[in-house]
């Protein structure tokens, strides 16, 4: 008897794999040029008007330079045989160059090279933890680049250039598909990708200015609003929220709330279509988790002995931008063991699918539920019985839940050896959980041992998961995949 080699027991597509052709990935990457405008230029605006004459030339040069790349390949069309492999590692690229384009800016604001590139895919990916040395004495134009940077992260660079400038056709929902969740084929359109920008930005507009209405300084409810509604969690102020008062820390939450429902809810709500909104379940799932885990916060709180409110509604607000995955806290983070497990669960939740939070997403962790109950169900039923697994009615393709249980695989793989490496510093067991978590699902939240003292062997690792948790890791897998670029196909 013969013995089978290693790659006999391989899942047998490989002759079916398609290859990255690297001048197409060069193309769509020139395409994709004017979000590296729309990246730097505001900030760059914003920093010639305070007189921040280094900051702002830090930003227009990349800017100058994505212009002209565009400009070089404007009329130069896409293919029509654009493959999906060649849209997804293209957008894991676009985050990655997103932060390289504005790490020179944060250079500028005195950071070292290393912190700087840090902070950039923070800010790219709509993260929020930050290493930066007293960023209370930067300009306010610093502020502004963090969170005008979290804004772009959290939507704008994955459907900008479906929206404004590819023809509508296959190649958009190529790209379309290769978005902030590849799974969710949400911005499968050119039309949908306009239609989800929109809300976006209507929903900024509309909690920018009831933020106003709560913190005095209009800059800084403009900057706080732009992280939130990107669920992510830079703040003007080196203490997060705290220092604001207890009306405004819960207006900036609620944009964190609504920033992790699922946008496609909102063009369907400005649409007056009320009951397919509902249907869709986002807004069921985010009320309801928020409402189950604030309860089971208030019950540890009580049991522990806790009785003061603002402390209790301070913990509540650290909890709801966990499960979030917004970042910002209003003090410092309990060190309660059921308090910060609970966090930690909720991290690794996140928000909804089609968001943009980041975690497992709830609709994901509901498909696995539902999963095991029927694993049990089917237990109890005739052997021929025919019952799929179902969610909200409609039955789950095999595919999705292959690909649900892929994700929660790198997921917990990831985790784990990010949790050594920070446990390999000699910190504590659940406090490098709790780091390891709020990094891969891209939230922000710390217990301190994220911070400028960080030694680079770590920094850098946290960065590398921070891109790897925001563009969902097979985009990053698949760019790194030497078989990415030299398969078994080549036509």
């Amino acid at each position: 008897m013969s013995v089978k080699r290693a790659a006999a027991f391989r899942g047998g597509t490989s002759p079916l794999m398609q290859v990255a052709r690297a001048p197409v990935v060069a193309l769509m990457l020139a395409k994709h040029a004017p979000v590296f405008v729309i990246l730097c230029a505001p900030p760059a605006i914003w920093a010639v008007a305070e007189g921040q004459a280094i900051l702002a030339l830090a930003l227009a040069i990349p800017a100058t330079f994505a212009a002209l790349v565009f400009l070089a390949v404007a009329r130069r069309p896409l293919p029509d045989d654009l493959r999906g492999v060649e849209a997804i590692v293209t957008i894991a690229l676009v985050f990655g160059m997103s932060a390289v384009f504005v790490t020179p800016a944060f250079m500028a604001l005195g950071m070292p090279v290393v912190d700087a590139l840090f902070e950039a895919v923070s800010g790219a990916t709509t993260t929020g933890l930050s290493v930066a040395f007293n960023p209370d004495a930067w300009p306010f134009a610093g502020h502004f680049l963090r969170a005008w940077v979290q804004w772009c992260g959290g939507l704008v660079m994955a459907t900008a250039v479906l929206a404004m400038l590819l023809p509508s056709g296959l190649p958009a929902r190529k790209l379309g598909q290769a978005g902030i969740d590849q799974g969710d084929r949400i911005a499968s359109t050119r039309k949908q990708a306009r239609q989800l920008l929109t809300a976006y930005a209507a929903l900024t507009g509309i909690m920018t200015l009831a933020t106003m209405a709560t913190i005095p300084d209009w800059r800084e409810a403009l900057a706080v609003t732009l992280s939130a509604v990107s669920t992510a969690g830079f703040a003007p102020r080196s203490d997060s929220l705290a220092s604001y008062a207890p009306l405004a820390q819960g207006m900036v939450m609620l944009s964190c709330v609504l920033g992790a429902v699922s946008l496609l809810s909102f063009v369907l709500l400005s649409q007056g279509k009320w009951r397919q909104a509902w249907r869709l379940g986002s807004l069921r799932r985010v009320g309801l988790t928020v409402i189950l885990f604030v309860a089971a916060l208030i019950a540890f709180l009580v049991a522990a002995g806790e009785r003061d409110a603002g402390a209790i509604y301070s913990s509540a607000l650290n909890l709801i931008s966990g499960l979030t995955t917004a970042g910002f806290s209003t003090g410092p983070i309990s060190d309660l063991g059921p308090v910060l497990l609970l966090i930690v669960v909720a991290m690794v939740l996140g928000g909804d699918v089609g968001s943009t939070a980041g975690g497992l997403k709830l609709a994901r962790v509901a498909v696995i539920v539902g999963a095991i109950l029927h694993a049990g169900q089917r237990l109890r039923l005739p052997r021929n019985a025919v019952a799929p697994l179902r969610q909200n009615g409609e039955p789950v393709a095999p595919e999705t839940l292959v690909s649900i249980l892929g994700l929660l695989g790198i997921y917990l793989g990831a985790l784990m050896l990010l949790w050594l490496h920070i446990l390999a510093h000699g910190h504590d067991a659940l406090g490098a959980l709790f780091e390891a978590t709020s990094t891969l699902s891209t939230v922000g939240l710390s217990t301190g041992i994220t911070g400028p003292s960080m030694s680079v062997d770590l920094k850098l690792s946290m960065t590398f998961a921070m891109w790897l948790g925001r563009v969902e890791f097979f985009a990053v897998l698949l760019l790194l995949a030497p078989r990415t670029w030299r398969g078994t196909t080549g036509g």
